[in-house]
């Protein structure tokens, strides 16, 4: 039987304490966002709108739809989220280029939670002499682990 070296217990040490502390972050994270914590009125269902904030973004507040209804406008760095009743919706965002993944189907139950990051690609279209650019952007669907990590690094507003 082989002996562990001082040098395989140390990265052995190291990624488990890495691990803890992303389950710790993690759990932390989603105990700063007392709202999780209080469900929707009874029939409604709470959906979350986040957009992380990185330098090279543009500057723009595209509008988020549900149903073709504006429920709010998704700014770098900012986070909101709307109590509606249970039911289908169709979720879009305002966009300037034209691609994949921009929109999303999908059906809440009563109590449930949805979070949505809009992401976007800063570059898709540029103005004259790279002086000003448009953004194309997506609407994702993230697990509530990867929302809460998400939304530490934005602020909540109320969506306008």
């Amino acid at each position: 039987m082989r002996k562990w070296g001082t040098g395989r217990r140390w990265r052995a040490g190291a990624l488990l304490g890495g691990m803890q502390i992303l389950l710790l972050g993690t759990g932390a994270a989603l105990a700063q966002m007392p709202t999780l914590a209080a469900p929707p009125a009874p029939g409604l269902a709470r959906v979350w709108v986040y957009r992380v904030f990185f330098p090279e973004d543009t500057k723009d507040m595209p509008a988020v739809a549900m149903n073709n209804a504006t429920i709010g406008y998704a700014q770098a760095g900012t986070s909101f989220y709307r109590d509606v009743p249970a039911g289908p919706y169709h979720i879009t965002v305002q966009t300037v280029g034209l691609d994949y993944n921009q929109d999303k189907d999908v059906t809440l139950t009563p109590g449930s939670q949805l979070f949505v990051k809009i992401d976007s690609l800063p570059d898709w279209v540029e103005g004259q002499r790279g002086a000003s650019h448009a953004g194309t952007y997506y609407v994702l669907l993230v697990p509530p682990a990867v929302a809460a990590y998400d939304m530490r690094q934005t602020a909540l507003t109320n969506g306008g």
